[in-house]
């Protein structure tokens, strides 16, 4: 059977871009969104400098990172804006140009400021929030390719294969940077949002014929009754909470790391860069295992082994540290993938794009704040690192009594079957980008 071009599909407003031009985009943007946030290719150097030269302790710096990136925590209202209100007549062109020629300004300013708290976090703040603009775009584009050309699959997997290595990457190249002058990390961040920028002004040639959409609107007024009124959501919303939420040490372990333990930058980042990889790894394993068991026994096992991983913790050192991160990165991939299925199959059908957002923007903010709490626990309270990781591995423990009470309707089915009970269609598990989403 011939297969149906872009202009041959009801329903589908015509832009005007070729598949090779959504393939640019949707590369180019998913690469540039994911290295270039402060979060991700900044976090080891801004770390550093706020730690270093500004001498924060672990809860304040815990705190300015979780403020610095919380326009991750509202990416659907990107999504919002930029279906219903077109910007110079287009959806993606100008809102791409917008957001990531604004990010390259706010990373330039975070290298030129005076560096102090406020316009070092006003900075960062304003990278992130047109990032996410960008980021938005970018998934954008690439529902419209999936749905114009049939080829949903290709796309997905171009967009995860690419965030998968910036997570193996950025690890070995953060640490570096981290142990550069600052300015080396604002020059490539900058560069690549450039890029971004210059691509889409030359590529994303959009047909400016969009208008204002009000039923967008009232769609997602209507998305968000149902999405209220839905028990399945609310009860696998609340555990995800109670899993995210738990005390970190992400923080705490970068000054233990630096401060007790005296390791550089760049082997700092090599420890990441090996749990990324046996996050890959994982993700392998996963994929494999959701076919021949059902979603209760991963969530019960993925979090189990999480709980053990944790406890290497108290072995940390010189010698055992590449093997704690490896175990743990392999044991955190795995929860997090039964997590994102947890929260794909609760979704209720109709809601699938703003649902599973609200659920990832809420996972977002707990991380952040896990690990706010976890440094206030250091700094505050006068903890030491090893009871840190006891709490922490006793409450992801704790969890566990929760999933009997999850809804049987998504917990009890492998991947693949057919779909049951009260939430209906559901649609397929998608793998967890690197960084915020």
């Amino acid at each position: 059977m011939k297969r149906l071009e872009a202009r041959d599909r009801p329903g589908v407003p015509d832009t005007g871009l070729t598949l090779r031009q959504y393939y640019v985009m949707v590369g180019l943007g998913a690469f540039v969104t994911t290295i270039a946030q402060p979060g991700v290719i900044g976090r080891l150097p801004l770390q550093f400098l706020l730690k270093n030269q500004l001498h924060f302790n672990a809860q304040t710096l815990a705190a300015f990172m979780v403020v610095a990136t919380f326009a991750w925590n509202v990416k659907p209202l990107a999504g919002i804006l930029s279906d219903a209100f077109p910007l110079f007549g287009t959806r993606r062109r100008h809102y791409m140009l917008l957001g990531s020629g604004m990010a390259a300004v706010c990373w330039f300013l975070m290298g030129v400021v005076p560096r102090t708290y406020l316009p070092l976090l006003l900075a960062a703040f304003g990278a992130n929030a047109f990032m996410v603009i960008a980021s938005t775009v970018m998934g954008g584009l690439m529902v419209e390719a999936g749905q114009k050309y049939g080829i949903s699959g290709r796309v997905t997997s171009i967009r995860q294969a690419l965030q998968s290595a910036v997570s193996l990457g950025n690890g070995i190249l953060g640490g570096y940077l981290a142990a550069a002058t600052f300015g080396w990390t604002v020059g490539i961040a900058t560069a690549l949002l450039l890029v971004l920028a210059l691509t889409t002004f030359f590529v994303l040639t959009e047909r400016p014929v969009a208008v204002h959409d009000r039923d967008v609107l009232t769609s997602a007024g209507h998305e968000l009754s149902i999405l209220f009124r839905s028990r399945t959501l609310w009860a696998s919303g609340t555990f995800l909470a109670l899993v995210y939420i738990s005390p970190g040490f992400t923080t705490p372990l970068l000054y233990m790391q630096t401060d007790t333990l005296s390791f550089s930058a760049p082997y700092i980042g090599l420890m990441e860069s090996i749990e990324g990889a046996a996050g890959l790894v994982g993700a392998l394993l996963y994929g494999v295992a959701c076919r021949r068991f059902n979603l209760r026994q991963l969530l019960t096992t993925a979090i189990a082994a999480n709980a053990i991983g944790t406890l290497l913790y108290l072995g940390y050192g010189h010698a055992t540290a590449p093997f704690i991160h490896a175990t743990v990165g392999l044991a955190v991939i795995c929860s997090e993938l039964a997590l994102m299925d947890l929260a794909v199959r609760s979704t209720p059908p109709g809601c699938e794009s703003l649902g599973f957002a609200l659920m990832m923007s809420a996972r977002n903010f707990a991380l952040g704040g896990s690990d706010v709490t976890g440094s206030w626990l250091i700094d505050s309270r006068g903890w030491v690192f090893n009871q840190l990781v006891w709490l922490n591995a006793g409450t992801t423990a704790l969890i566990l009594v929760f999933i009997p009470l999850l809804p049987r309707a998504v917990m009890t089915r492998k991947d693949g079957d057919a779909v049951a009970g009260p939430a209906g269609s559901v649609p397929p598990s998608e793998p967890a980008p690197a960084g915020a989403v």
